[in-house]
């Protein structure tokens, strides 16, 4: 009986995160002609979107630098590939199944299976995404206020930061509402559920057991990543390089498509994006991401709805291409550890 329920509250999670993404698709697609995004997206040039694919792979490549920087300071070296295997398998999750951090926490999960310092490993993910979103609210806000957008600048700020802006999102907030009530209408079935209560049952049981030592280690954790300011500081120039290689091939693909903006709102609107696709609201974000670029691009910028959904559905082709080889990692059991324990004994200067 309780596993009947578990898997029924899992179901009304699925079911909610489904909807959410079909609504706001829905919106995304409204005044849209979809044989038209079709064409557009069958127009892409070949060699275009090899680099626009090849750019995507190389942000990821310098996401797991960032990762292994991060880990070093704790003292855990797993090695780079690995390390790279686990960020594509956490990266399909991520983008191709509910939830955007439902992929983190795998990663975290796997990594510790390579090391003996399994806090310390699964922390480093968690700072990892940490330092992701502060790059993310960077990236948008310095690209707002540095970076030129050309002649068409003054009529675009105007635009963004006007009435009609406002507007739009004074219709749209029933669904946020909605939103916020499904994600709680999510939370209370959980807690209902057999299954959540015997997960808060053994979360309590564990802190009661192993807190102290845990906390101990989480706080000499936390004390090493503050006294190593400088290599935080080089994870967020990692994080811009990152985010800027992977919007710079968006950036070829819209150009190629004829999207005539400035590529400073590619720097501002695909963060803002990101962010939104974080919340664990929809399956990978879908439709919630697409309306908000949608409506950015054509509000804003003045591209018209096809070719402003052509250009948010091209992100997402990307990114389900890109991720296709934690499919292959996790089918050969390549994110699996094969060698013995290989941390560092002392932690980076």
């Amino acid at each position: 009986m309780a596993e009947v329920k578990t898997k029924k509250s899992k179901y009304i999670s699925y079911l909610l995160r489904f909807l959410i993404a079909a609504a706001t698709l829905y919106l995304a697609v409204r005044k849209v002609d979809l044989r038209q995004v079709i064409k557009i997206l069958l127009g892409i040039r070949l060699w275009i979107f090899a680099t626009g694919l090849g750019t995507y792979i190389v942000g990821q490549l310098i996401f797991v630098t960032r990762w292994c920087m991060l880990m070093r300071v704790q003292s855990v070296d797993i090695g780079y590939w690995p390390a790279v295997r686990l960020h594509f398998l956490g990266l399909f999750y991520n983008n191709c199944l509910p939830g955007s951090v439902g992929g983190d926490v795998l990663r975290a999960w796997y990594v510790t299976k390579h090391t003996e310092r399994k806090l310390e490993a699964a922390l480093s993910v968690f700072v990892d995404r940490i330092v992701g979103l502060v790059g993310i609210v960077f990236m948008a806000f310095f690209s707002y206020w540095f970076l030129p957008s050309g002649d068409n600048g003054p009529q675009f700020e105007a635009k963004f930061l006007g009435s009609d802006f406002l507007t739009r999102l004074i219709t749209y907030k029933w669904l946020l509402v909605g939103t916020a009530a499904a994600v709680a209408l999510a939370a209370v079935v959980f807690m209902r559920s057999e299954k959540g209560r015997g997960l808060s049952r053994r979360a309590f049981g564990l802190i009661r057991e192993r807190g102290l030592e845990g906390l101990r280690k989480i706080r000499m954790a936390i004390h090493i990543y503050y006294r190593r300011k400088l290599a935080l500081g080089y994870a967020l120039l990692l994080t811009f390089a990152c985010q800027g290689v992977c919007i710079i091939g968006i950036w070829l693909i819209g150009k190629d498509m004829g999207v005539t903006a400035h590529i400073k709102y590619y720097f501002i609107f695909f963060p803002i994006s990101w962010l939104l696709g974080t919340l664990p609201i929809s399956v990978g974000g879908v439709g919630v991401m697409e309306l908000w670029l949608k409506m950015m691009f054509v509000k804003v910028c003045a591209v018209p709805e096809n070719l402003a959904f052509a250009l948010a559905s091209s992100q997402r082709i990307l990114w389900i291409v890109g991720s296709l080889p934690g499919v292959v990692i996790h089918l050969i059991g390549a994110h699996l550890p094969k060698d013995f324990f290989v941390d560092h004994n002392k932690s980076i200067g």
